[in-house]
């Protein structure tokens, strides 16, 4: 009894530590990235140029993929999360039900308060290949979809057993989630910082979202309960 005792206590305190070090390395990272921005430093002047090239590079072909690969960085992603909240409220597993609707509308109410903080204009250019209306920094699809992406590996990975599917399943995650960022930069609606800042930034909520699930998961559920 002892043994599993400690057992469990480690096991809980590195998960624990190790989420809580994660959101603490995004956080910082984050404030030095916004700090570059609004004070228009060399990054900006790199964002612009960046931002430019991608556009005289960019054709109609390779606009209209772009495009399809944006869609599941927000209009299809969210009808997708909407069928993953039901089938958990179907299965009754309410605390990663609470966790996922959580995840993604605190997600969503942060980044649009980022977005009015800085309010930082989109990229402009005489022929745009798409229009966006609000502020730039930081990219909602890329914050989006790194939190609901990277959310859902989570998910998986609690239910997967075998190592090697995580690694695919992460893998999967984490190429999805660099082709959106991509795919907003190529049709010019954000910068390279404003992408990047929506990746840290998710990070920072997912692996706040995540700690917290472990807290209450591992004081909850036994050793080895799936979601699933």
């Amino acid at each position: 009894m002892n043994e599993w005792l400690v057992r469990w206590t480690q096991r809980f305190s590195t998960r624990v530590l190790l989420g809580f070090l994660v959101s603490v390395l995004c956080l910082l990272l984050f404030a030095a990235l916004a700090e570059d921005v609004l004070e228009q430093s060399r990054l900006v002047q790199v964002d612009m140029a960046l931002a430019n090239d991608l556009h005289q590079a960019s054709d109609a072909n390779t606009i209209q993929i772009y495009k399809i690969i944006s869609l599941f960085g927000y209009q299809i992603l969210f009808p997708a999360c909407a069928v993953i909240a039901l089938v958990l409220a179907v299965r009754r597993q309410w605390l990663y039900l609470t966790m996922w609707i959580v995840a993604l509308a605190g997600g969503q109410i942060l980044n649009l308060l980022l977005k009015t903080l800085f309010a930082r204009p989109r990229p402009v250019f005489a022929d745009p290949f798409a229009l966006e209306v609000y502020y730039s920094f930081p990219s909602g699809h890329s914050m989006i979809s790194l939190i609901a992406y990277g959310m859902l590996a989570y998910l998986i990975g609690l239910h997967v057993r075998n190592h090697y599917a995580r690694i695919l399943v992460v893998f999967i995650a984490a190429l999805a989630i660099v082709l959106i960022g991509i795919s907003r930069m190529a049709l010019g609606v954000h910068y390279l910082s404003d992408v990047i800042g929506g990746f840290i930034a998710g990070g920072v909520w997912l692996a706040t979202c995540i700690t917290a699930v472990e807290l209450r998961r591992q004081t909850t559920l036994p050793p080895g309960v799936s979601p699933l």
